[in-house]
């Protein structure tokens, strides 16, 4: 997609407008919101000119429950009969891709456990990572975690990692960081847990508890392990 819309609009003679998080109607015209300076602002970006247009949004901008295709559209549909013969197609293609088998898509995770400094050292991680399990989830982490290598780089949230939209997005130990937020905000239900009462986390929290994630994890998990025993 990165390849082929903004070559599909050149060749219109259009414009694009890339990587957006989010769009609205103001008065029947489209603003859409593309982040900028690795996540720090947002920008309204809108388009001149005469449709159609061209944009492409983040993997999990949106939760999937709020796209709703709208079938009222009065734009005309025009069938089209292609033949090509095998002789004019110009691409050849070569093997297919395969990721790495340790590669996560934490896009398409309905369950999501996060740790953040509040963590503080490796050896803790498996505990978080006992949660996860216990409530069928995916561990995930802010930067400095992947940073420091206690995680691997594609387990990282935020604007230089992946952009996430689970059911439930459990936060332990996560200050809430804009770069980390706006990665994570999509998230249906978002559970944080914090010592420091003023952490930014909270205000975008939908359940918050103040204590410390080594008290709770633990208790967490072993509720689930018993419920679900």
């Amino acid at each position: 997609m990165r390849d082929f819309a903004p070559d599909l609009a050149a060749s219109l003679g259009k414009g694009m407008i890339g990587d957006c998080i989010g769009f609205r109607n103001e008065e029947g015209r489209l603003v859409f919101v593309r982040q900028m300076f690795q996540g720090k602002t947002a920008a309204d970006v809108v388009f001149t000119g005469a449709a159609p247009w061209f944009t492409s949004f983040q993997s999990g901008a949106f939760r999937a429950d709020l796209l709703q295709a709208h079938s009222s559209g009065k734009a005309p549909v025009n069938a089209v009969k292609v033949e090509l013969k095998p002789e004019q197609i110009r691409t050849k293609p070569l093997d297919l891709f395969k990721e790495a088998k340790s590669a996560v898509d934490l896009t398409q995770a309905p369950l999501i456990v996060a740790i953040g400094r509040g963590i503080k050292a490796p050896e803790n991680i498996p505990q978080a990572e006992a949660l996860a399990k216990a409530i069928g989830g995916e561990i995930a982490a802010s930067r400095p975690i992947c940073d420091e290598g206690w995680l691997p780089m594609e387990r990282q949230i935020g604007s230089s990692g992946q952009t996430v939209a689970p059911k439930l997005y459990l936060a332990l130990g996560i200050s809430g960081a804009i770069q980390h937020v706006v990665g994570m905000k999509g998230a249906r239900t978002i559970v944080a847990i914090n010592k420091d009462q003023n952490a930014p986390i909270f205000e975008i929290a939908d359940y918050g508890i103040v204590g410390d994630i080594f008290d709770i994890m633990p208790a967490l998990t072993e509720e689930l392990q018993r419920t679900k025993g």
